[in-house]
């Protein structure tokens, strides 16, 4: 055994080493290695040379181990186990199972039917593609290397989609539109550019423009999109221009309820009925496009002689904006219901209708007017005198309604209060007979000039406070121009007004980047002049020449910017021009149909009056007579009627007698009756309202 494996035994053991030799000294011999070792014994040597091993004899391990306490086993209680029968003995044979005979085979293919099977040709064979190794090399092409203006292309667009800068956009495509190969593109982007900057009229004209006179399907399908999608800043009148390109290139816009509330009134405006219906359509019930469209279902209803569905169609529209009293739709709808319920005679329902037009609303004096009338003829004279009266106060004394007055005379009239119904006409001819002279002389002096009348009113909107504008009280001028026929261009005059000043505003802030960014490169400038003296004293300082690299990058940019800014104002200016004088033309256009409005409504204002006033002449003679003829009634011992009239009554509580004492409430206007009561003869005819 060698040396280090009796080590590794004793190890094991936990003898020492020391201890196993001490005894005997076996003769050792030393390797090459310097390793100690034992001589090998041979076969035929005596054994008697192994040294023996002293091993101490092994220690005595005692457990102090208590015994153990375990209980004694209990014993067990098993309950018996019942005895079971053994299932019976299930007889296996083939006789126990009785199947069903199976039904009779049936044919499913005859021999007919096998010959009726067409034959499939077969295909001809496909030959193996021949391919052509021959040619080792690509033919080669001339690059087409980009033109200045696809550069200037480039760089517009960028300007354009990515850092938003539309001034310098607008100038370069203004180049751009000077090169027919890039024409239709620069447009279209123009018109783009033009929407970013809020040139509106530009973007339509732009557009409109790539839409009709373009050469190519392609820009001009893409116009016609950008057209639909922003529809909102269009004029109904376009759709005759977008409506035939959508046909053409079959573009759904069932799904853009804006374009079909355009192409709806577009169409009802050219009398197109059967289109208007075909629009409306496309608009849901839960879109809050939908009661204005189902108002103006109402009116193409109307139009076509369907007065009764028109009826219900614009009671519809009232259900439909109960939440929104001040709405404009829900107010013309009101008055339009009182109206077609008056033509029908059904007074008591025209004038609950008439009471849905808010008080703030322009129309609300009509509607209070014809609410009146359906009163009279309802035979409820003390309301409609009574609500007259309330118009008569100094609550609306800057108010233009003579119609109103006489109302208010026909129910005293009705009444037989002849001293009230003289002291009515009295107070009207005060008030309105010295307008008709000043009307007729208006007139006559503007009869062949249009634009003074919106001249007229143009001044007085420049001072609202003025009494009197050439001639004609303020009142009647607020009455002119309150009228949608006036206030509709109006606001299109104002809104051209709005962009000429974007569009010189685009020049000035051209001019402002040019002189900002010419300072900037100044500045630059000045850093390399001291960046260079500097370098002479210090000809190895690195940072001074990439300080001075940097400067020379930035005043070089800021010159091209400078450059792009001065190339840009003036590109646009001849653009400028021909917008602004495009615009002031479209502003002559719509001041012309404003003025023609004006005088429109100006002879219907003044025929109402002239007639009320020849009225006058008919109610004051009525008045006389009827209180000469009272008056000897009464003489002759005759009695009044002590019957009640009918009323058309508002809400519970909404009622009121007046006794005018300088005061009145804006929120008790329209709910008034006359405190006078009925003092004609019995045998006079009373109208019922039980069918109404």
């Amino acid at each position: 055994m060698k040396k280090n494996t009796l080590l590794l035994a004793l190890a094991t053991f936990g003898v020492s080493a020391g201890t196993a030799y001490a005894q005997q000294k076996p003769k050792t011999y030393m390797k090459s290695s310097q390793v100690p070792a034992y001589k090998l014994v041979q076969k035929n040597k005596k054994l008697n040379e192994i040294p023996r091993l002293n091993f101490s004899p092994e220690r005595e391990i005692q457990a102090n181990i208590k015994p153990l306490n375990i209980p004694e086993a209990g014993q067990l209680q098993l309950n018996p186990i019942a005895k079971k029968e053994s299932p019976a003995v299930i007889n296996s044979s083939l006789e126990s199972f009785k199947l069903d005979p199976l039904p009779g085979a049936k044919t499913i293919a005859s021999q007919k039917s096998i010959q009726n099977i067409p034959e499939f040709k077969i295909l001809n064979e496909i030959p193996e593609p021949q391919l052509d190794y021959s040619i080792d090399k690509p033919e080669l092409k001339a690059l087409e290397e980009m033109k200045p203006n696809d550069y200037k292309m480039l760089q517009a667009l960028i300007f354009l989609e990515y850092q938003k800068n539309y001034e310098l956009a607008l100038g370069l495509f203004a180049e751009l539109m000077e090169d027919p190969e890039y024409r239709t593109e620069a447009w279209f982007n123009y018109a783009l550019t033009a929407k970013g900057l809020g040139l509106n009229s530009e973007f339509r004209m732009g557009l409109i423009k790539v839409a009709m006179d373009s050469k190519s399907r392609e820009w001009q399908e893409k116009a016609v999109h950008k057209l639909i999608e922003n529809i909102k800043i269009l004029k109904v009148s376009d759709v005759k221009h977008i409506d035939p390109l959508i046909t053409k290139y079959d573009i759904d816009t069932t799904q853009n309820e804006i374009y079909q509330m355009y192409r709806a009134k577009y169409y009802l405006d050219v009398g197109q009925l059967g289109l208007v219906e075909d629009a409306l359509l496309f608009i849901g019930e839960k879109s809050p496009n939908y009661p204005e469209a189902t108002f103006i279902a109402g009116l193409s209803l109307y139009r076509q002689g369907k007065v009764d569905e028109a009826l219900v169609t614009m009671n519809k529209v009232l259900e439909l904006t109960d939440g929104d009293k001040k709405g404009l739709i829900r107010n013309i709808s009101a008055l339009t219901v009182g109206r077609l319920y008056f033509q029908k005679g059904a007074y008591k329902d025209s004038f609950q209708s008439y009471l849905k037009v808010d008080k703030s609303n322009p129309l609300w004096l009509q509607a209070m007017t014809e609410q009146a009338w359906t009163q009279v003829m309802a035979e409820d004279y003390e309301g409609a005198a009574g609500n007259m009266f309330s118009l008569h106060t100094d609550f609306f004394k800057n108010a233009f309604a003579p119609e109103s007055y006489t109302v208010r005379t026909v129910g005293y009239l009705n009444l037989c209060q002849y001293g009230d119904g003289i002291q009515v006409l009295t107070e009207m001819k005060k008030k309105y007979g010295t307008l008709k002279a000043r009307l007729q002389t208006y007139q006559n002096a503007n009869d062949k000039n249009v634009s003074n009348y919106y001249e007229t009113v143009k001044a007085w909107l420049k001072n609202s406070e003025r009494k009197e504008v050439d001639g004609l009280p303020r009142a009647f001028i607020v009455e002119l121009a309150r009228h949608p026929s006036f206030t509709v261009p109006q606001t299109e005059i104002n809104t051209y007004e709005d962009e000429i000043s974007r569009f010189n505003k685009v020049t000035l802030t051209l001019l402002a980047r040019e002189k900002a960014v010419m300072k900037k490169a100044s500045e630059a400038g000045r850093e390399i002049s001291e960046f260079r003296k500097k370098l002479i004293d210090n000809k190895k300082d690195e940072s001074l020449k990439q300080k001075i690299a940097t400067a020379e990058k930035r005043q070089m940019s800021f010159k091209i910017q400078q450059f792009i800014a001065q190339k840009s104002r003036t590109s646009i200016k001849k653009l400028r021009e021909m917008g602004v004088a495009r615009m002031e033309k479209e502003k002559g256009e719509l001041r012309g149909q404003a003025g023609l409005a004006l005088k429109n409504r100006m002879n219907q204002l003044a025929g109402g009056l002239y007639r009320v006033l020849e009225q006058n002449e008919v109610l004051a003679y009525e008045l006389y007579s009827g209180a000469g003829e009272h008056i000897r009634y009464q003489m002759a011992g005759g009695n009044i009627t002590e019957k009640e009239r009918p009323e058309l009554k508002v809400e519970s509580g909404k009622s009121l007698n007046w006794k005018f004492q300088g005061e009145i409430w804006e929120d008790e206007v329209g709910h008034y009756r006359s405190s006078l009561k009925n003092v004609c003869p019995q045998d006079d005819k009373i109208t019922s309202l039980d069918n109404n």
